[in-house]
């Protein structure tokens, strides 16, 4: 097959893998609270993603991604399209420079990444919605959780990125 098709297949994939995570994220895990928090696996996927294609194409794959679901009109998603993206670009540089490709980085690459994008969440709220101090504890809490599902998109990242490969 042409690399020019298998390489469009790649990002097909990697698309479709964005919008399952999103469909899980917000249907069916989406009134499903667990130790009061719910679940995050968009940075998760946007941190493998970088990972498996570096840090140019990870870090556009990450800002369309989110542009895309900020369109949607979805809460806290503008927010995401700067975390996402900063994600993205920082995996995937640190696994090409630094680090290997391997399932340590991307599991501490991924809580790197919730850390982030949910301090920052907590922070916009803190200043637009004048939330308190103590929902603070809610971010490791959403961040420890949510970058279990590691378990599963880092295989799934890893098998995509293969399909675009030599």
């Amino acid at each position: 097959m042409n690399q020019r098709y298998r390489k469009l297949i790649m990002w097909a994939l990697y698309a479709a893998l964005f919008l399952a995570a999103l469909l899980v994220q917000s249907v069916v895990l989406g009134r499903i609270r667990i130790y009061g928090v719910k679940l995050d696996l968009l940075p998760v996927v946007m941190v493998c993603v970088g990972l498996w294609t570096g840090h140019e194409s990870g870090g556009l794959f990450a800002l369309i991604s989110a542009l895309v679901w900020a369109l949607t009109g979805a809460e806290d998603a503008a927010l995401a399209i700067v975390t996402f993206t900063v994600c993205a670009v920082l995996s995937g540089y640190l696994c090409s420079a630094v680090f290997s490709r391997r399932f340590p980085p991307a599991f501490l690459l991924s809580l790197g990444a919730l850390l982030l994008h949910e301090g920052l969440l907590f922070l916009l709220k803190l200043y637009l919605d004048g939330a308190s101090w103590a929902l603070f504890r809610w971010v490791p809490v959403t961040a420890g959780l949510s970058v279990l599902s590691c378990l599963v998109l880092y295989p799934l990242a890893k098998i995509i990125g293969k399909v675009g490969s030599n």
